[in-house]
């Protein structure tokens, strides 16, 4: 069972008022819990106290937010190995606003489903990951096609 007596960083009591129910609640941090468990961010401590659930979650099946209610609807420091918790401390702030961004007015109204989550994670894959890199061959190709064509021309 979890020491609640450690600080939390992030509780379900933070959307409880915006989403009128403790299951809308979770909704934002569930998310947010499975990103952190199919990225590798959870500490090894936390992975073993929910070492049941966690099939389910990597098969993506049942609702996203088990993970994090099995948790007690808080995470803390000790749930995140060192890259993780630097994620949540840089994210944290701004995960309410990129969930409304997401989903829109009915943020709370959405289903607690695989397939929103995976609209999320596209989020949390830019702001953990950074901004997708051009792939290097968009110049090169343009350079090459510019040089036939002047070839042609000649």
């Amino acid at each position: 069972m979890k020491d609640i007596s450690l600080m939390q960083l992030a509780n379900v009591d933070a959307y409880m008022e915006e989403a009128g129910s403790l299951h809308k609640a979770m909704l934002p941090l569930g998310f947010f819990t499975a990103f952190c468990f199919h990225h590798g961010l959870l500490s090894p401590a936390f992975l073993q106290q929910h070492e049941s659930l966690l099939a389910r979650v990597r098969y993506q099946e049942g609702q996203v937010s088990e993970l994090f209610a099995a948790n007690g609807a808080v995470l803390t420091k000790e749930d995140f190995n060192p890259s993780g918790y630097t994620f949540l401390q840089s994210y944290l702030g701004k995960l309410a606003e990129d969930y409304k961004a997401t989903f829109g007015a009915g943020c709370y109204d959405i289903d607690d489903s695989w397939e929103n989550y995976q609209l999320f994670a596209k989020v949390f894959v830019r702001a953990h990951l950074g901004a997708p890199k051009g792939k290097g061959i968009t110049k090169p190709i343009v350079q090459s096609i510019k040089a036939t064509w002047k070839k042609l021309w000649r």
